[in-house]
């Protein structure tokens, strides 16, 4: 294999999975935006988006461009840009990609952002503009959604919710999917495999199962949730939390807090605080927590070849990479 076939066919499809990445991430990060009034929040979105449109660009750009013929160098120096919108108008002409107006708008605000505002707040005057990654969010969503999202008031702070996420993943869809499929075609004609996805990566959620929401996640976790709940979980690990794990006296007035910290890492934060003092009243924490990580092993093994009782006979199946497995 020649070198520039291991490259298109190897690194870029690294470089692929590593897209996807960048757009799930950023994909779940406006999911668990509570709210638009935080910039933080607005910028972890932004950034990550941006990167992973940018990224899947030039992987189209290579793949449609590149031959053995071009000079490497100049190629590769015209690939040193973060303009969205300049990669997207590489792949027009050989590909007649159109993106529709509302998903060109949003191209231009990533490439805005990522070119101009992402290091804005280590300059001075950025006193005088601190939240435009934030506003030029929230423009784009009131315009294209025909709403008014307040991100001042206390008690009327716009929600984040599902219309506004199904409204993201839609516009980020509509961007991505032309892009990959040009990906796909080239890389057939080429007679390499830069499309194949590990269908267990965080990429495969957007470039296999096309899916750019978190609802089947949230519904995911309530049908487990049920099952956990049921007597139809009967399986080793059900049964050894059962059998074994007294539950703590968690506030039951919390439970819809509890039930957001399984979906959300950040709604872990203040849970675990109370978790930290529910623990101050644990005398058997070592073995609790053993108890607990084994509850956990993909391949435990505890039932009825087991006595209950006696921890010491457990197989936790616990390899040096603590992984169980």
């Amino acid at each position: 294999m020649r070198p520039d076939e291991y490259w298109k066919n190897f690194n870029l499809g690294t470089e692929l999975d590593i897209a996807g990445r960048f757009l799930f991430n950023g994909l779940l990060a406006f999911h668990e935006m509570e709210h638009f009034a935080a910039e933080e929040d607005a910028f972890e979105f932004l950034y990550s988006v941006a990167v992973g449109v940018e990224r899947l660009l030039k992987i189209a750009i290579i793949l449609t461009e590149h031959d053995t013929a071009v000079d490497q160098e100049s190629f590769e120096k015209s690939l040193i840009t973060h303009t969205h919108q300049d990669l997207a108008l590489r792949l027009r002409e050989p590909h007649s990609l159109k993106f529709p107006a509302r998903e060109n708008e949003f191209i231009a605000l990533l490439g805005q952002f990522y070119t101009s505002q992402r290091y804005s707040r280590y300059s001075l005057n950025s006193v005088f503009a601190p939240t435009h990654e934030r506003d030029k969010l929230v423009k784009f969503l009131e315009k294209h959604l025909d709403i008014k999202i307040d991100t001042s008031g206390w008690l009327t702070i716009t929600r984040n919710e599902r219309k506004h996420r199904k409204f993201i993943g839609k516009v980020v869809s509509k961007i991505v999917n032309p892009v990959h499929q040009i990906i796909e075609d080239e890389a057939r004609r080429l007679n390499i495999y830069t499309y194949e996805i590990d269908y267990q990566s965080k990429a495969s959620k957007i470039f296999l199962s096309k899916k750019f929401d978190f609802e089947d996640e949230d519904i995911l976790q309530a049908e487990l949730l049920a099952y956990f709940l049921s007597s139809e979980a009967c399986g080793p690990n059900a049964q050894l939390i059962r059998d074994l794990i007294k539950p703590l006296p968690f506030d039951p007035a919390r439970e819809g807090e509890y039930l957001a910290a399984l979906r959300c890492d950040r709604k872990k934060i203040a849970v675990l605080d109370e978790l930290e003092a529910l623990y101050e009243d644990v005398t058997n924490f070592k073995e609790r927590r053993e108890l607990l990580e084994a509850s956990a092993l993909e391949n435990l093994t505890y039932g009825e070849e087991v006595e209950d009782e006696d921890i010491e006979d457990f197989d936790f199946d616990n390899s040096e990479d603590g992984d169980g497995r």
